[in-house]
């Protein structure tokens, strides 16, 4: 019978495994906001995909959609993600999770600080027919940016939490991969993003959330990886 691998030694080795394509995926929404900006021709709007979305996802003003995208863009905007990371970082600060609280503001601070650079650099035009006030640079969405680097920042918490069950770790997934979905769809249906900022926005989210957590863990995934034994659960 095979040993039983626990959760935290399970979850170090998929951010260890993950860690090389997560800087790719960096690399990847760097270059294509250095290819808007530099290579193509004028001001980069739509793109081909981005046009076919931009005329599936629109929305009725007054309608429940408009309603739900209008949440999701007041709690995911600076002041509502700025919050919610708060909350997360408090609970687990009275958890004695520091360095799981750790991993989640650098993924905060860290893909914000990629994202208005790379706004301020690309300085793509918003759709023109915004159905919710938004201004500033399109690509990347800070809103899919936020949305993913906090939910996978703490669903990547609930899998390494070793007296947590298995299902909290499904559940947590499921969750962050529906709030993710919902942030990127909001932004489009509003139009004020376009379906590529979104794409890259949630991409650059993921990202900083493995690295960051790579980070702050990183003496413990060499540790297993070399076979001794784990350090007291997320306790710097």
């Amino acid at each position: 019978m095979a040993p039983h691998v626990s959760p935290s030694t399970r979850t170090a080795a998929r951010v260890r495994a993950a860690t090389p394509w997560a800087i790719a995926g960096i690399a990847v929404v760097v270059a294509a906001g250095l290819l808007m900006r530099f290579i193509l021709p004028g001001p980069i709007g739509a793109l081909g995909p981005d046009e076919w979305w931009h005329g599936v996802a629109g929305l009725s003003r007054g309608s429940a959609p408009f309603a739900v995208s209008v949440f999701a863009a007041e709690i995911g905007g600076g002041i509502g993600a700025a919050a919610c990371a708060a909350i997360a970082i408090a609970l687990l600060l009275a958890l004695r999770r520091p360095r799981d609280a750790a991993a989640v503001a650098t993924a905060m601070v860290l893909g914000v600080g990629i994202s208005e650079l790379l706004k301020a650099v690309v300085l793509r035009p918003r759709p023109w027919d915004q159905l919710y006030s938004s201004s500033g640079s399109s690509f990347p969405s800070g809103h899919s940016l936020g949305a993913a680097a906090l939910v996978v920042s703490l669903a990547l918490v609930v899998s390494a939490a070793d007296e947590l069950p298995r299902a909290a770790a499904r559940w947590a997934w499921a969750l962050a991969i529906a709030w993710i979905a919902l942030m990127m769809w909001s932004r489009t249906a509003l139009h004020v993003h376009w379906a590529t900022d979104v794409t890259a926005g949630a991409l650059l989210g993921v990202c900083v959330a493995v690295l960051s957590r790579r980070f702050w863990f990183r003496d413990i995934h060499s540790s297993r990886r070399a076979g001794s034994a784990p350090p007291a659960r997320g306790v710097s």
